[in-house]
């Protein structure tokens, strides 16, 4: 294995380490990228994709079925532990993984670089500044640790690490002990376009039903509010969205359900995206603005209600949605749409 290890789970890790490796020729030239594959097609099949384009790109890459039975697991983890401990710089996509997590005690890299995980690494900067645990932003309140931290922190506080990397577009301020170096998408948008532009309207699907935080029936009247007001003809799935909660969705608004084959920044580069680009807080608000800045597409948010939020969902969560709606508005000064007026004027904003 390579001097430079990546260790990435989904299409945009796979996506932000290739931005990485173009920006940081040198330190990835002897980069291999250890592609944990996802269990739903979906996501699969946007890895496949991608990995095309990594070979293109002439950056290596192997798959490593770290979620198949009991017995290939284990042999998947063996070879990857080899991998990392071998390594002398890892490049990560999520350091809230329980399967990177593992993996992390093998290593003795000098160097770390954490790439962009979306609206997820605002979260993880947040958590490992505090020397809190790593807890996903939708899994409920932080619970007090006895002792500060956990083995994320530990891991980066160790003996022999001289270097630790956010490589993010999200505005974000580095933990103690690192540096953030900016992403703008210089791969995307040097490969591909120019951006066409189609009429009318996109809404980009977001998969906060499948998380458990906003109640499904309420997501879908919002749908089909927006797409009236807005003119909306198309709804670009979320990979992780339910095939039965988006035919719920076609039947309800009639909008045309699209699933996108590759990430949402490289679809708005490769095939016609619409003159508007709407989407509830998500990563997409801080991804495409700069994806599409040279174009006339113009991305706006939409507003999340508090009377959409499911009971269960814990208050962290709801802080977090207020937090990357507000830093989206005032980072890229997106045009707001407001819920559908009913009386509950109170909103997430």
């Amino acid at each position: 294995m390579s001097d430079t290890l990546a260790l990435v789970e989904s299409p945009a890790q796979l996506l932000n380490v290739l931005e990485w490796a173009h920006v940081h020729p040198g330190e990835a030239a002897s980069l291999t990228v250890a592609v944990l594959q996802p269990t739903d097609p979906r996501s699969r099949a946007q890895v496949r994709r991608l990995c095309r384009f990594a070979s293109q790109a002439k950056v290596a890459w192997r798959r490593y079925e770290v979620r198949a039975g009991y017995l290939g697991r284990a042999g998947e983890l063996m070879r990857l532990g080899r991998a990392v401990a071998a390594a002398e710089r890892l490049v990560i996509g999520d350091l809230f993984s329980r399967t990177i997590q593992l993996l992390l005690p093998r290593s003795k890299a000098r160097e770390v670089v954490v790439v962009d995980d979306g609206t997820a690494t605002t979260e993880l900067v947040s958590l490992l500044t505090y020397g809190q645990q790593l807890t996903r932003w939708h899994q409920g309140d932080l619970k007090p640790s006895a002792a500060k931290g956990g083995p994320v922190n530990r891991w980066l506080a160790r003996e022999g690490l001289e270097r630790a990397v956010f490589f993010t577009c999200m505005p974000v301020t580095a933990p103690p002990g690192t540096e953030v170096r900016p992403n703008d998408y210089a791969w995307s948008r040097e490969t591909f376009g120019p951006v066409r532009v189609r009429p009318g309207a996109d809404l980009a699907g977001s998969s906060l039903v499948e998380t458990g935080v906003v109640d499904q029936d309420r997501y879908i009247d919002a749908i089909g509010w927006i797409a009236r007001s807005r003119a909306a003809g198309r709804y670009l799935a979320h990979r992780r969205e339910s095939p039965q909660k988006l035919e719920r969705i076609a039947v309800a608004t009639g909008l045309e359900i699209v699933h996108p084959e590759l990430p949402l920044e490289l679809t708005a580069l490769t095939e016609p995206i619409g003159q508007s680009v709407l989407t509830f807080a998500s990563t997409v608000a801080y991804t495409l603005p700069i994806v599409l800045g040279s174009s006339p597409v113009r991305v706006e948010l939409c507003e999340i209600d508090d009377a959409w939020i499911t009971p269960d969902t814990a208050e962290r969560s709801v802080d977090f949605l207020r937090r990357i709606s507000a830093l989206a508005v005032d980072r890229h000064g997106l045009a707001r749409i407001p819920p559908q007026p009913n009386g509950r004027a109170r909103t997430l904003s």
